[in-house]
């Protein structure tokens, strides 16, 4: 695309590698970190996960870039809009998004161009991508709002009032619901797209920073920061059904559906909570590095990538 901004392949050895998915969660074995490594200029703010590429994508307000990652040790530098804060990625279009100042870049993986500026609200932190309606969310902290942006025409199609400080999301496929933390008030407001507004507020545990859906057992997981605990959601009900205690500090969860493993991110202990998604009790801790702020797992390879805020370092997890 003509002006467009191209993006320069860096070499970068890991020692990181796919392995084959099992069929069967009996099958698999204890998780484990079997890999830690830098990536570029820090420091790294966010990473999201393309199951049908096995890459991760990894934000650096440092360089202003997203770094792309895969399972045979390439890296890929696509330089984007200053101090990226999070990513979220549509496998079935091969296109990043990023927030970054009150803006969106949309990125084409293909040719490693940004195509594209979505003016969005103040402060945008969490972004979420529903791939089948092609619509785009962004939380905008900053104003207490959610921008509704229609993928296709890269336009703003609505602007929702959340609750405080929203943070990340959480997109069920099914019903295509947003669930949206507000780390400010405790609580995550349930919108209808459909409706452009908010239909329902579950009111969770204190800090609440990401939502973590498991759409097999219609549950959610809301990691809450400032209380060491997880809210586990019943999305049909709209209600708290447990909560689980997990280390210091939680910030960030993800699912695994078919190993049911919930993966928690433990920026205050330098570690991760494995929560088995059926029992909904802390199965196993793995140890990371320093500040561990966000995960994504790749449920195809049974892998979970962890950015260790701190330290400068991606941690990948595997089973």
């Amino acid at each position: 695309m003509p002006g467009a901004k191209r993006f320069a392949v860096v070499a970068l050895i890991l020692s990181a590698a796919a392995c084959g998915s099992e069929s069967h969660e009996s099958a698999l074995g204890p998780p484990k970190v079997t890999t830690t490594f830098g990536v570029g200029a820090g420091p790294m703010s966010d990473v999201a996960s393309d199951p049908s590429t096995h890459r991760a994508y990894v934000t650096s307000s440092g360089g202003d870039s997203l770094y792309v990652v895969d399972a045979e040790s390439r890296t890929a530098t696509i330089k984007v809009g200053k101090a990226p804060a999070f990513a979220a990625v549509d496998p079935t279009t091969q296109t990043a998004y990023v927030t970054s100042g009150n803006s969106v870049s949309v990125v084409d993986i293909a040719s490693g161009s940004i195509t594209g500026t979505i003016q969005v609200g103040e402060g945008p932190d969490g972004i979420e991508v529903d791939s089948s309606t092609r619509t785009i969310y962004v939380a905008n902290a900053g104003d207490n709002s959610v921008s509704v942006i229609d993928a296709h025409y890269r336009k703003t199609a609505a602007t929702i009032k959340v609750g405080d400080s929203p943070d990340k999301m959480g997109v069920d496929p099914e019903s295509h619901i947003l669930y949206v933390s507000n780390r400010g008030s405790g609580s995550v407001s349930v919108i209808d797209p459909s409706k452009s507004a908010v239909i329902d507020t579950i009111t969770v545990g204190k800090g609440p920073g990401d939502v973590a859906i498991d759409p097999p057992r219609h549950v959610a997981f809301v990691p809450n920061a400032d209380d060491d605990s997880v809210s586990v959601l019943d999305l049909e009900k709209r209600t708290v059904v447990d909560t689980i205690k997990v280390g210091d500090h939680p910030t960030a969860a993800t699912v695994d559906s078919d190993a049911h493993t919930v993966y928690v991110t433990n920026s205050g202990s330098a570690s991760v909570s494995v929560i088995d998604s059926e029992k909904r009790a802390v199965t196993d801790t793995v140890e990371v590095r320093d500040g561990p702020r966000t995960v994504a797992a790749d449920p195809s390879t049974h892998t979970a990538w962890v950015v260790n805020y701190k330290d400068n370092s991606i941690s990948v997890i595997k089973r």
